[in-house]
């Protein structure tokens, strides 16, 4: 029978039905930490993990201690080691639960669910240890939090629902939504009175700890408990292209306010979003538009300058001309006056009376005739509101400066300017205009005040001005009206809303970039859900799916109430999380995990701010565990010079002093400049790297700078120095135990067996190395693997098995967001079609090819596949276009200085020339490069081949003219306009003095 790690809550194994729980030891943590990865862990990882402390060599001799004790626990036979690697065969409730989760059975998940993770492994002196678990604790609890409260919105009994609440409220009693949910089955299941209770028990808590009151949505809930109706949020379109008139854009959301004012339970429409984003143009547009449909037409009702919501009485009756009487109960005058009526009441700015927000439901109770229409910074929290959400304009991107009428924010700003009295709409401003537009996110009052200084600066000076800073958003000639003067004081006033708990959190948030999930809130900067929600509620913050982000500016103007220690703590604190979420998924982005990677694209905005923040702290150690991470996710993704850009700031810094750290980092840096085909600067960075692992030691910045050693040497056709790096590297892997670089170096000596004409033994090695990779869980190894497999297979004439290991690469490439992987499958996928003549597939192929190369950098990848558009065009017999693709082809191989890429292009040339007739030529070409030491042996054969096809073989080739490879390059990519004719005399010739190349 199977054994089972039951990890959540206190840890057991299950074993002949029986459970035994675990103990809290080394041979345990090594059981559930096994377990739990699911796959084959290098034994270097493990003693690093189980004992940071210690050097290498003790922390191995402990590793081979506890694996010799584990035959003496019942579960020991659980635990397999093997090829310098371990792993534990038992299933896991992690697994089951994680399992039920993607198979869309959360009722299934929640049932594992018996609590934290590994409770009681708690290790306070292993800082290793204690950093995964909490990793892995946030992560699954963040998990079944989501689960439970989507299960909860589903068909379930009312019993198991509640019990369901109260493990979500016992949890996090501040849980806004848990809480929310209990009292809503609570009610369902008929028990008012404790749905009352649990209101008041959460509300008291939340004053007492965080100083704030229920947020909306549950204030909403509760009032509807008192026999108010809730009304449900819609979901708002996207906006439309901008009308045609003088009021700009807003057209989606003016047929949205007209669609919801129609139907009979909407009485009661917010307009929500922070100061400036233009609720009330958009208000007074809509008035001047609906007014017509309401048989007593419309009001509008300003706000902002009351300061209790006990004068809206006054206010109201006041605009519909009601005279005050002699009770003077002005508010039951004004609703006397249109308890009879017809009418649309527009109520302008009324985020500061929200308290008092009764008033507009006794509005619509005196008169069933009228609707409100409100605009507001804040929810109004009464039951019968309905929201609308007001974002900013649409924006255009930096490709988009040729078509700046269609989007509203850059016509808005144009408008304002030329109002201002000044044309912007030249040409030469378009990118000044596209760069204000997204500084500012399509704010209108921003761009209106930012329009408004082109009266004294260009466009582009007031692009650089916000980049700096938000002073320039202060209104220069008074037009605008004083709660607008300035984007300061639009922030202040919303600022002065918020309770001490609000405003720290909006602050410490500041340091965020690019959004961030509840989670990283909570742990960089003490937000947790009540205060998130309470910022969302006040239009402060704005969220996207499960994350949250602030509008650019709120950010830069929270960022200035973040001072001194406050500011320190922030963002160190900040830097810290995400450097503890590089760390954590090292392996896991290093195999090509598709959730890991798609985890640090998210946040890689945040995580380099957080490197930066290392960087110029000096913390060494939280770069150097991050670095690897760092590496491997550019890799995967294609963002080569980005990656090294970071790592260079890094060892370029003061923190890099230490030899240790500083290899680490060059021999990641080296490993981006190999990806970016630059292997004279790769090689040169890598032996840095490795004098300063072998100064350290370091023997994971020794392995890096072995493989781009022999990775740099491959491409360049130095076969046996990189066969010596690959051995060296693969020997170290194994005395360390990393089986995963182990697999890697098979594949790296299979490329070099196929380059050299040992095809039984590079298939022998490229399939061994696949089944490593999969056995270990490596799916960008895998892909790898099969991509080289693939290319292996179409050299040797196996088509169809070349076709099933690249279209299964393909698919693992896709599915995981391997970028680089994908390019290079691909374009051997271009080559498969041109090999079965399928010329049309061939050209999707490789403009798909060269699109994905060129998009990553990778240079060489492009060369291959302008190489493989020119077979295309020169089989169709476009002779003018394959001398056009070919040249810049070349152009690449030539500025890579890669032989292999100049040979193969060379070979094409010789194709070209063949099919123009110059047979002569093509073949005193072909056989230059078929001697040529850089070309591959399976190349060489197949080039044979075609010379013996070619009229004319049974003559004696004219002699080659001595011309080089470098050169004739050269010459093929300066002469592609001239159609070669100086090249071909030269040919002819069969002497260098002839026909000077043209330049």
């Amino acid at each position: 029978m199977p054994r089972t790690l039951l990890a959540f809550g206190a840890p057991a194994v299950v074993h002949d039905g029986e459970a035994t729980a675990l103990p809290f030891e080394r041979r345990t943590q090594l059981l559930a930490f096994l377990a739990l990865r699911r796959t084959w862990i290098g034994r270097s990882e493990l003693a690093a993990l189980l004992w940071p402390d210690l050097d290498r060599r003790l922390a191995f001799a402990n590793l081979r201690k506890t694996l010799f004790r584990l035959p003496a626990t019942p579960w020991g036979g659980a635990v397999e080691s093997g090829d310098g690697a371990v792993r534990a065969v038992l299933d896991t409730d992690v697994r089951s639960f994680e399992e039920a989760l993607r198979d869309g059975r959360p009722g299934d998940a929640l049932a594992r669910y018996r609590g934290d993770l590994l409770a009681g492994f708690d290790d306070e002196g292993n800082e290793a240890w204690t950093q995964w678990l909490r990793f892995e604790r946030d992560r699954l609890r963040t998990a079944w939090r989501l689960a439970a409260l989507g299960h909860l919105d589903g068909d379930i009994a009312s019993a198991e629902a509640l019990a369901l609440c109260a493990q979500l409220v016992e949890a996090d009693p501040l849980d806004e939504a848990a809480v929310g949910a209990q009292i809503g089955w609570l009610a369902r299941a008929g028990h008012v009175a404790r749905a009352h209770e649990a209101y008041r028990t959460y509300a008291a808590r939340l004053r007492e700890e965080l100083g704030l009151e229920p947020g909306t949505a549950l204030a909403t809930l509760h009032a509807a408990l008192a026999g108010g109706e809730r009304s449900g949020e819609r979901r708002i379109p996207a906006a439309a292209p901008a009308a045609a008139d003088g009021f700009v854009g807003r057209v989606a959301e003016l047929r949205t306010l007209e669609e919801r004012l129609a139907l009979p339970e909407c009485r009661l429409l917010c307009v929500l979003g922070p100061g400036g984003v233009g609720k009330t143009r958009l208000a007074r547009r809509a008035m001047q538009l609906l007014a017509p449909r309401f048989a007593d037409g419309a009001t509008f009702v300003p706000l902002e300058d009351l300061s209790d919501p006990s004068e809206i009485g006054s206010r109201l009756a006041r605009e519909l001309g009601v005279r005050p009487g002699a009770r003077g109960d002005a508010l039951a005058q004004a609703l006397e006056a249109l308890a009879e009526r017809e009418m649309l009441v527009v109520l302008d700015n009324a985020e500061h009376l929200v308290h008092g927000a009764t008033t507009f439901e006794q509005l619509l109770a005196a008169a069933p005739g009228v609707k409100a229409l409100v605009t507001s910074r804040v929810r109004l929290a009464t039951p019968s509101e309905w929201t609308l959400p007001l974002a900013g304009l649409p924006c255009p991107g930096t490709e988009d400066a040729d078509r700046l009428e269609a989007f509203d924010a850059a016509r808005l700003f144009v408008n304002a300017a030329r109002r201002a009295g000044v044309d912007v709409a030249a040409a030469s401003d378009a990118d000044a205009i596209v760069d204000i537009c997204r500084r500012v996110d399509g704010l209108p009052l921003a761009l209106e005040l930012a329009a408004a200084w082109t009266r004294v600066l260009p466009c582009a000076a007031i692009a650089d001005e916000l980049r700096l800073g938000a002073e320039l958003l202060r209104t220069p000639d008074g037009s605008q009206p004083s709660r607008h003067a300035s984007i300061e004081h639009v922030f202040e006033q919303s600022w002065r809303l918020l309770a001490p708990a609000e405003r720290d959190a909006l602050a410490r948030l500041s340091v965020f970039r690019g959004g961030f999930a509840p989670g990283a809130a909570l742990a960089a900067a003490h937000a947790g859900l009540p205060v998130l929600g309470a910022l969302v509620d006040k239009s402060l913050l704005r969220k996207d799916g499960p994350r949250l982000d602030m509008h650019p500016l709120v950010q830069r103007l929270a960022a200035l109430r973040l001072e001194g220690t406050a500011r320190d703590e922030a963002e160190a604190a900040h830097a810290q999380h995400f450097h503890r979420l590089l760390a954590q998924s090292r392996r896991a982005v290093d195999d090509g995990d598709r959730e890991a990677l798609q985890a640090i694209e998210t946040e890689f905005e945040n995580v380099r701010v957080a490197w930066r923040w290392a960087v110029a702290r000096g913390a060494g150690g939280a770069l150097a565990a991050s670095a690897p991470t760092l590496m491997h996710f550019c890799d995967h993704r294609g963002r080569f010079a980005e990656g090294a850009a970071l790592l260079r700031e890094a060892v370029d810094a003061p923190v890099a002093a230490a030899a240790a750290l500083r290899s680490r980092l060059l021999g990641a840096v080296a490993h981006l400049e190999y990806r970016q085909d630059r292997y004279d600067d790769a090689m040169r960075t890598a032996t840095r790297a490795l004098a300063d692992a072998r100064a350290s030691p370091d023997a994971d910045a020794q392995l890096q700078g072995l493989i781009v050693l022999g990775g740099a040497s491959l491409r360049l056709a130095r076969y046996e120095e990189a066969r010596r790096y690959f051995g060296r590297a693969l020997r170290q892997a194994a005395a360390g135990s990393d089986p995963h670089v182990s697999a890697a170096m098979l594949d790296n000596l299979a490329l070099i067996a196929k380059y050299q004409g040992d095809y039984d033994e590079s298939l022998r090695l490229s399939l061994r190395s696949l089944d490593e990779h999969r056995r270990l869980g490596d799916a960008a190894g895998e892909a790898l693997c099969l991509n080289n497999a693939g290319a292996l297979c179409l050299d040797i004439g196996r088509h169809d098995d070349g076709a099933g290991y690249l279209a299964e690469g393909l698919r693992i490439a896709v599915a995981h967001g391997f970028v680089t992987t994908r390019a290079l499958l691909v374009a051997n996928m271009t080559e498969l079609a041109i090999k079965r003549g399928d010329l049309d597939g061939a050209e999707r192929h490789a403009r798909l090819a060269l699109d994905l190369a060129s998009t990553t950098g990778l240079r060489a990848a492009a060369a291959v596949a302008r190489m493989r558009l020119a077979q295309v065009a020169t089989r169709r017999g476009e002779l003018a276009t394959a001398r056009s693709e070919l040249g810049e082809g070349l152009a690449l191989a030539r500025a890579i200085n890669r032989e292999q890429l100049m040979v193969a292009g060379a070979s094409c040339f010789a194709d070209l020339l063949a099919a123009q007739g110059e047979h002569d030529c093509a073949r005193q070409v072909l056989g230059f490069v078929v001697d040529h030491p850089a070309t591959a042996a399976a190349d060489r054969e197949e080039m044979r081949a075609r010379l013996a096809a070619w009229p004319g073989t049974t003559a004696r080739a004219p002699g080659w003219p001595g011309l080089a490879l470098a050169d004739l390059v050269d010459r093929i990519v300066a002469e592609a306009s001239a159609a070669h004719a100086p090249l071909l005399r030269f040919l002819r010739a069969g002497s260098a003095a002839q026909a000077p190349s043209v330049r």
